[in-house]
């Protein structure tokens, strides 16, 4: 085409037709300048393709973190929530309590779980590539930001006052489930005796725990407020991160489940029973087994850091650093499990 061009304009100079050498010179610029403009554009609509694709894949990644974070804000709340009835029952029911449960109950406002929570979220929002001429993404990035900033801050320890005020009347830390890191206490009958007991009630009835279990339960109102909040947002930037990717989910991989019901936890060194994936759309897991009366729970890659338990039984939803999942009855069981929701059934098959 150039050639064309060329061979028109060496012709036309030659028989001083300059008007029309003019028009044809005019002409290849134009044509030139045309093809310029549409390799630019076609670059420009190249670039923000791969501009979004990266943009929903670190989206992707962020939905999930922020999952998580969800469901650890929601066990947080309902644990903290726990703490503060603890406080209020011993400071309103104090001559009434079983003395056996006493002591748990005083640890109980004191053992903080929220120094396990490491999201991954601020990891994933470093790496969050929008373009500021999209009002949509620029939204979702000035949420996410917002919401790292806030969980970064921290606020939630809680000082433990109460452990050194219990040791202080020489009532021992109680014996705790070393089955699994969320195992909690382990209730043994034999653990306390009579003078522990009566340590107990002598601590309860002091002016010194009526003023730190009313200095502890309202901050720990305030830490649950906050962790409320946070529970609040997350879910307020999942939505807001389906609307922009409609197909965005959720993915979890290596679920399976551990317990004294099948070889043990990591005390004696037993490893995740896989459980298959046979639903990828709705991300449901299934596994036959055989399960012993025990306990077992949820997680992902043999690891602590993705696990879901509860105390219902045979179904319920889990939450993330649950209670382990009590099974009353040895048995062939069909276990259906959904990571995204933490719903869970135990189906006993017959003999």
């Amino acid at each position: 085409m150039i050639n064309f061009f060329r061979n028109i304009r060496r012709k036309l100079a030659n028989e001083n037709k300059f008007q029309k050498y003019f028009r044809y010179a005019f002409g290849e610029v134009f044509l030139v300048v045309i093809g310029i403009l549409i390799a630019l554009q076609a670059n420009n609509w190249n670039e923000k393709r791969k501009q979004e694709a990266q943009f929903k894949t670190t989206l992707e990644q962020l939905y999930n973190s922020i999952a998580f974070d969800v469901q650890k804000f929601e066990s947080d709340f309902n644990w903290i929530g726990t703490q503060i009835k603890f406080i209020d029952s011993i400071l309103d029911h104090k001559n009434s309590l079983n003395k056996h449960n006493l002591p748990y109950l005083i640890y109980g406002t004191a053992y903080n779980q929220l120094v396990f929570f490491n999201s991954e979220t601020p990891y994933h929002a470093q790496n969050l590539n929008f373009n500021i001429n999209d009002k949509s993404q620029n939204e979702i990035a000035k949420q996410i930001i917002n919401y790292v900033n806030d969980i970064d801050k921290n606020p939630n320890v809680i000082v433990d006052r109460m452990t050194p005020l219990a040791m202080k009347y020489n009532i021992a830390f109680p014996k705790f489930n070393t089955n699994s890191r969320t195992g909690g206490f382990s209730n043994d009958s034999l653990y306390y005796d009579e003078e522990d007991y009566k340590n107990a009630f002598n601590l309860i009835n002091s002016k010194e725990f009526e003023t730190i279990a009313r200095q502890l339960e309202a901050e720990l109102v305030f830490s649950n407020t906050t962790i409320f909040n946070r529970y609040q947002n997350g879910k307020s930037i999942l939505k807001l991160i389906k609307t922009y990717n409609p197909d965005v989910k959720i993915l979890y991989y290596d679920v399976g489940i551990i317990g004294t019901s099948i070889d043990g936890f990591d005390d004696v060194g037993a490893k995740s029973t896989p459980m298959a994936l046979s639903d990828i759309e709705n991300d449901i897991w299934e596994l036959n087994i055989f399960l012993k009366a025990g306990k077992v729970k949820f997680r992902c890659r043999d690891s602590w850091s993705q696990n879901w338990g509860s105390n219902n039984f045979p179904k319920g939803v889990g939450l993330r650093d649950g209670y382990d999942i009590d099974i009353p009855e040895a048995g062939n069981y069909k276990i259906i499990f959904k990571p995204v929701t933490g719903e869970y059934e135990f189906i006993k098959q017959k003999d």
